[in-house]
């Protein structure tokens, strides 16, 4: 995780050092921008597998110790009246925890990938509708350890969720804007439920660089299959966030 960290440090100085002075979004045609970002998320809810299910309950701190690899990035495409936006999260990760009765000890492993593409419409320069798809792929194994056995499940499970919402930019000044977007979705498609909502302050550091700083909730809940084929991932997602982009 240092080495991400480095990572992205390298890029910001990269970046500062390349950009000019701040400068005024403009107005009117075409705005691209991408960006890499970390985020301090904690994980909170129930797996199951099979006939077993267990309560998990991660703090940012116990992720970033035992994430091994994660890519997160995402990308923004706007016109006058219609853009995409795209975001991409993936994390390979690990955690302790108990049996659903309080008796077994577990351990879950999960690597998640994340993919979302959103087709956005602007009903003004502030207001924002979406729809779009969410792929949510997780590769879980867990481990039981009881006072008598130890069980082992596993499991590789894709779903594809359609998701609705809205977004809010609200400028404070010429190169800083506070960013609010929520969204709803599954609908039974892949989800049962799921929602998401995020809090952001942007800032236009120059006319290519822009820096961003907020908080993140993703909620799935998810279930698949019977008996020994069962599935279940009903899970918090949330945390800090800080991105790095450039306009272009």
């Amino acid at each position: 995780m240092r080495a991400a960290f480095r990572i992205v440090a390298s890029a910001v100085l990269a970046l500062l050092a390349a950009a000019g002075p701040p400068a005024l979004a403009e107005e009117g045609g075409f705005r691209s921008s991408a960006e890499v970002y970390l985020m301090g998320a904690s994980m909170a809810g129930t797996v199951g597998l099979g006939p077993l299910e267990t309560a998990i309950d991660v703090p940012s701190s116990t992720i970033f110790e035992n994430l091994d690899f994660a890519v997160l990035g995402g990308y923004r495409g706007a016109g006058p009246k219609w853009g995409v936006q795209a975001d991409v999260v993936y994390m390979a990760l690990g955690q302790d925890g108990t049996g659903s009765q309080g008796v077994v000890s577990a351990h879950v492993g999960a690597k998640e990938l994340i993919v979302e593409v959103d087709a956005v419409y602007r009903l003004s320069g502030r207001f924002e509708l979406l729809a779009g798809l969410r792929y949510s792929g997780l590769k879980t194994e867990a481990r039981w350890y009881g006072p008598r056995e130890t069980r082992e499940e596993s499991v590789d499970k894709g779903w594809l969720d359609p998701v609705v919402g809205a977004q809010l930019f609200v400028p404070l000044s010429k190169s800083l804007e506070v960013q609010l977007r929520g969204d709803v979705g599954g609908f039974g498609v892949g989800c049962d439920f799921t929602w998401q909502a995020l809090a952001r302050l942007n800032w236009q550091a120059s006319k290519a660089l822009q820096l961003g700083v907020g908080y993140r909730a993703l909620d799935q809940d998810y279930a698949s299959g019977d008996g020994s084929a069962a599935f279940a991932w009903d899970v918090l997602q949330q945390g800090p966030i800080a991105a790095v982009g450039l306009r272009f």
